[in-house]
Parts: structure tokens; C-alpha cells; sequence
């Protein structure tokens, strides 16, 4: 059942004083504004002594009607401040200023509530919140539904002015009043690699700030973009629970605070992706659920009557124009005042056909250059192809790739203990493109998993939905065998993370997979977060160099970012495949997998690549001592020339060689 809201028990008389000199109003006693209850990662209230009294200032807005103006409060050219709430079932709306403990009144305009503030009215980064009047004689706040930054604890809500942000490739025209430019452009969708983060993880401090020093580390391995879990505010621990759809999760940091983060990623050639979750509001702190006191029912009032009921909250009320409207401007939001370089849309599933069409369509002309991807399970081409996604989260090839690994993997005889071998069907789906695909760039593939594989709110518990991989949510080295200390797992992991590399698809990893951190994720306990002091020991130190090197094949090989991915060959009973990827007028690659734990020494094994002219050179080997695995330079293959369509080469057990192919 969703939360109840806070609430003022206030009532407005007629013998409330006179507006008085906002002089004379600051100096005036004050009256509390009650706070929510504390909830999940609540930091610490910034709404101390707030006032215990608030008079009327309506000189402190214009007379004129003011109604054409964006919702929420926008910080104008003059220094004065626009504000408009959508509250139609209101009796009369105010807004509340806590420095200045003014009482500001709306005017209505059909639905919705407005004013110009005159400047010095609502100071930079000023506190204020929406005070609102029933017909029935209640009064109560609200945060501004379309706020930048809140307080977690109370309404108190931080006004944002991005225009003031001094982004640092920012040049301004030489002409009076002319255009601003900026020298970051989006990189084309071929170039991601992305390393997905959740901030208040990453590091002790959990904050922006923090998680901005440690960019070099993700730029350093060839990563190219970062994706952030959810960052608006949240009831929950991972961020999939929004309080509010547009508000930066104040324990993270402040709005300006992530500006500094996507500046300094831009720096550095990272680009920017936020996960926004759109399709249902918390159940905790829900700042929308009967906003303006209308809710007949628990139908939610008036951004979720109508709304779906889903496993995790109840959905938005999609039917109304008022409530797209707030949709898109929490997507326009990261790509237009963050400056980020795309969106990941979680459990797109659940958001309407027609929603989705038209959102993606005006942000794609909005904003054009910047990467739509979408979580749709089943994958489903139809989301690239109908839905407007650029790309689509690929769950499938993780599962495929582990439940083989369990059964035939570990065998003692070659690939496995079972008769028919490996399942090479389903690695080639994971290899090359999944039916319905038309391009690489469609598909982002995790084969060694995201946070929802990686991580556990169980405390390590099973999962029924998970069963057929041993039902635990876990990190690659712990799927994969004993944890970080097994060479056998650690073996596994490199392998297919340069499979990944090496697949058609945009390669990603979920934070700690890069130094193969063990066990699971979670914000809780410590433990369980980031440790950032297995990135130095002598085992992260060999993984980190196997996904750097891994990496830098996608920047010096185009044709493993654009070309076209096909089968070459396929042992089923060793557990071995190689695939090719190719593109007209690059070079072309051959990766070649052996996911058993046979090794064919003397060039004894003989790989067919094709009827060509010319020789493969080695380019890769995921088994390389300076990964920390088994082979030794002098194992390494020389360049094989190709006799009868074949190879003959050197092919060490639970490995990923890369190839490329010189005329």
C-alpha cells in the first residue's frame, strides 16, 4: 500500500497578518513545515530550522499573470524566477520560501498554478516548497514535481540554474548574445564500451564527488562510457524505487555535482548513460501520490489514477497528457541540463507501445547523436525496429553461456562429461547477432553480467528464477568456479569477457568485474560494495590488464565494432568455436573460443578460417601469462599461413584467441 504523505495541519484565516517588506519578513518568527519519514540511504536533513511562520508576500511576484512558463522553478536572465505546478483539484496553491519565510500565492490558469518571482525573491540554490489548499479546508506541502534537488527528509526543495554551469569546452560566440557551443559530441554508437556503476557504492563516500575521481580507472581500462543506476531520488537501495522522476538523489550530491562528473568523464573520452525508471512510482516516499490531495479510492490522484499495478509500485497514469509531459522532461532533462550521451530505459516492458513511440521520437530529434537503449525481456528487435531504442540489454547470452559452463565446463574428459557435447547453438547466438537483429549496434551483450546478475538482495540467498545456473546472483569468478583465488574461474572469466569483446554487440561489465572482485553485490553490508583493494593485488592487477587489452581490439579493429559476425567453426565435443567478424575494407578477424579445458600444443589443432590467401596472426590470447594465465610467450602462436581453408595452431584450454587476418 503506498505511503501516506506528510502534511501541515495548517489553517489559513482571514486575520493572517498583511504582506509586509520582505525586510520586515525575514526577521519574522517561523513555523515548522513536517518532514516525511527517514527512508532507505536518507543522509542527513538540510531543512534544519526551517521557519516556523510564513507570511504573505504577494509582493514578491508579479501582477500580471504569469502562466507561460516551463513547470517547476526556472531561474530566468533578470535574476527573477519563474514557477507553474500542475494541481488541478486545488483550492489555492502557494509557495513557500524557508530563507525568507515568505508565503508566495499562485494564480490559477485552468489546471495549473503560477508566478513570476521578482528577483532576490528565491535566492541561488534557494530552499522552497508548494504549499496547497483543499476545498475542504485541508492544507499541506509538497515538494515541486518537477524539481532538480530536494532534501530527502522534508519538502524542502533546491533551485537549479544549469545556464550558470561553467561546463569546461564551453565557447561562447564573439557575438552580442550569440549562441553557445561545446566541443563534447556524443562518440558514434559503434565506439561504446560501457562499465555500468551505482554512485553510492562505487566508493566510501558514495557520492558524485567521489565517483568522479575515480574516472581515470574506467578511462584507463578503454572503457568509453559509463552508465549510472538510477540517480534520481529513491526509496530503495539500488534506485529502481523513484521518489520523484526529475530529482537528483541528494545523498549523491547535488545537481551541479554531477555536472562536474559528466564535464570531467567528457575530459577524459567517457561518455554518459543514466538508467531512468519511468514505468511505476515507489511505494515508500512517493512525492507524486495524490499530489494536490485528490485520490479517490488509492487511485493514486492524479499522476497515477488509471496507472497498472506491477510487481514493484503502482504505474503512472500514461493516459494523460500532463503526466508524458513529465515523462519526457525527466529523459530531457539528463541529455539537455546534464549534457549526458544517452538513456537506459529499465523494464521498457511495462511502459505503453505508444508512450514509448513518441518518446523516443522527440528525444531522438531533440537530442540527435545520443544512444536509446532499453531493457526488454525477452529481447525483442521489435524494440529497436517499431519502439524507436537504439540498442537492447541482451540477458540470454549470460544464462546460455553459464549453464553450459556448469554442465560441461568442469568435465574431465575434454569439453565435458556429457556425450553430446556443448550446445553450439546456443553459443552462436551469443557470438553473432540474435534473430530480428540488422546490426551490432542493436544489441548490448554482458556475458559475465550486470547488477541483476551480479547483484543480491538476498544476502546471498537462492533464487527460484535462477535455477538453472545454480540459482545465486553472483560475480563472473564465483559462476564460474571458486571465486577470485581459482585460476580455473578466473581463466573463464577472461575468456569470455574477450568473447564479449569480440561478439557482435556492445560490450558491457558491471563495476568490480574489471578486478575480479568475488562474491555479491550490494550496498550492504561494506563487504559487499566495491572493494577497491582488490584492484591492486597481483590477481586484479592481471584481470584489469586482460580487459584492457581486451578493449583497446575494439578501438584498433573496426571491424569488431561494425562487421558482420559468422560461424566458422564449430567442435562440439571439445567445447570449441571460432567466428569470424568482418566489414568491407578493414581487416578481418577471427576469435576463436575454446571453452574446454583440452590444450593442443605443436600446432596439432587445426582451426578452419575459410578459403583465403594469406596468414592469421595471433593478436590476443585470454591465457597469456601476462594475465596471469598458463601460457608462456614462447606457446604464443606465430603468424599461420592458410593452407586448404585451415590453420594449424596452439590452442591452450579455457581460452579466447583473436586472430587477424593479413594478406
Amino acid at each position: 500500500m503506498p505511503a501516506q504523505h506528510r502534511s501541515v495541519s495548517t489553517s489559513s484565516s482571514s486575520s493572517a497578518p498583511l504582506a509586509a517588506p520582505l525586510s520586515k519578513v525575514l526577521s519574522q518568527p517561523r513555523r515548522l513545515v513536517a518532514a516525511s519519514a527517514a527512508a532507505v540511504e536518507a543522509p542527513p536533513s538540510e531543512a534544519s530550522g526551517p521557519p516556523e511562520v510564513f507570511y504573505p508576500a504577494p509582493q514578491l511576484a508579479a501582477v500580471t499573470p504569469f502562466h507561460d512558463c516551463p513547470f517547476g522553478a526556472t531561474r530566468l536572465p533578470d535574476g527573477s524566477v519563474s514557477f507553474k505546478v500542475w494541481a488541478p483539484h486545488a483550492a489555492a496553491v502557494s509557495l513557500l520560501i524557508r530563507d525568507s519565510g515568505a508565503e508566495i500565492p499562485l494564480q490559477r490558469w485552468e489546471d495549473d498554478w503560477s508566478a513570476l518571482l521578482v528577483p532576490g525573491a528565491l535566492a541561488s540554490a534557494g530552499a522552497y516548497c508548494v504549499q496547497i489548499r483543499t476545498h475542504d479546508g485541508n492544507t499541506f506541502t509538497r515538494r515541486d514535481a518537477r524539481a532538480k534537488s530536494a532534501d530527502y527528509d522534508s519538502d524542502w526543495c533546491f533551485l537549479d540554474d544549469p545556464s550558470a554551469f561553467p561546463w569546461s569546452d564551453m565557447t561562447e560566440s564573439t557575438e552580442e548574445d550569440g549562441p553557445v557551443s561545446y566541443g563534447w559530441q556524443p562518440r558514434p554508437f559503434d565506439e561504446y564500451l560501457i562499465y555500468e556503476m551505482h554512485v553510492g557504492s562505487y566508493t566510501d563516500e558514495g557520492t558524485l564527488v567521489a565517483a568522479q575521481e575515480k574516472l581515470k580507472h574506467v578511462a584507463s581500462l578503454g572503457y568509453t562510457a559509463v552508465q549510472l543506476m538510477p540517480i534520481t531520488e529513491h526509496s530503495d537501495a539500488w534506485g529502481y524505487n523513484p521518489r520523484l522522476l526529475t530529482a537528483l538523489h541528494r545523498k549523491y550530491g547535488t545537481p551541479d555535482d554531477l555536472r562536474r562528473f559528466v564535464d570531467a568523464a567528457h575530459q577524459l573520452g567517457l561518455g554518459v548513460i543514466i538508467d531512468v525508471v519511468l514505468h511505476h512510482g515507489a511505494v515508500d516516499g512517493n512525492s507524486l501520490w495524490e499530489y494536490d490531495g485528490w485520490g479517490p479510492d488509492w487511485n493514486g490522484g492524479i499522476y497515477h489514477e488509471g496507472g497498472h499495478d506491477t510487481q514493484w509500485g503502482r504505474g503512472f497514469a500514461f493516459w494523460k497528457r500532463e503526466v508524458r509531459d513529465l515523462i519526457e522532461a525527466a529523459c530531457a532533462q539528463w541529455l539537455g541540463d546534464f549534457r549526458c550521451d544517452g538513456l537506459r530505459f529499465d523494464s521498457a516492458n511495462d511502459l505503453p507501445r505508444e508512450t514509448i513511440q513518441a518518446l523516443t521520437f522527440s528525444l531522438r530529434h531533440r537530442f540527435p547523436g545520443r544512444i536509446l537503449t532499453a531493457e526488454v525481456t525477452p529481447e525483442n528487435p521489435q524494440s529497436v525496429h517499431d519502439l524507436g531504442f537504439d540498442s537492447v540489454w541482451v540477458h540470454s547470452g549470460y544464462f546460455d553461456i553459464i549453464q553450459q559452463h556448469r554442465a560441461l565446463g568442469r568435465g574431465h574428459h575434454g569439453g565435458g562429461d556429457w556425450a553430446a557435447g556443448w550446445d553450439l547453438p546456443r553459443l552462436r547466438t551469443v557470438m553473432v547477432l540474435h534473430y530480428g537483429f540488422t546490426g551490432p549496434t542493436q544489441c548490448i551483450k554482458y556475458l559475465l553480467g550486470s547488477h541483476d546478475q551480479v547483484g543480491c538482495r538476498k544476502g546471498g540467498a537462492w533464487y527460484k528464477d535462477y535455477e538453472m545456473i545454480g540459482g545465486q546472483h553472483r560475480y563472473a569468478v564465483d559462476q564460474y568456479g571458486g571465486g577470485r583465488s581459482d585460476p580455473n574461474a578466473r581463466a573463464s572469466a577472461r575468456l569470455w569477457y574477450a568473447a564479449n569483446v569480440a561478439a557482435a554487440g556492445l560490450p558491457m561489465i558491471f563495476m568490480g568485474t574489471e578486478f575480479a572482485q568475488g562474491g555479491w553485490w550490494d550496498i550492504e553490508p561494506y563487504e559487499r560494495r566495491l572493494q577497491w583493494a582488490q584492484s591492486e593485488d597481483e590477481t586484479g592487477q592481471h584481470m584489469m590488464a586482460a580487459f584492457a587489452a581486451a578493449n583497446a581490439l575494439r578501438l584498433q579493429f573496426p571491424a569488431l565494432r561494425r562487421g558482420w559476425a559468422n560461424i566458422l567453426h564449430e567442435d562440439r565435443a571439445n567445447g570449441v568455436v571460432a567466428f569470424e567478424r568482418v566489414v568491407e575494407g578493414e581487416t578481418r578477424i577471427v576469435a576463436v573460443i575454446n571453452a574446454g579445458r583440452k590444450f593442443w600444443g605443436g600446432t596439432e589443432y587445426g582451426l578452419w578460417v575459410g578459403h583465403a590467401e594469406g596468414r592469421m596472426e595471433e593478436v590476443f590470447c585470454s591465457q597469456s601469462a601476462a594475465f596471469g594465465g598458463s601460457v608462456e610467450s614462447g606457446i604464443a602462436n606465430e603468424p599461420r599461413p592458410i593452407y586448404d581453408g585451415k590453420i594449424w595452431i596452439n590452442l591452450p584450454p579455457q581460452c579466447t584467441l583473436v586472430f587477424q587476418h593479413m594478406l
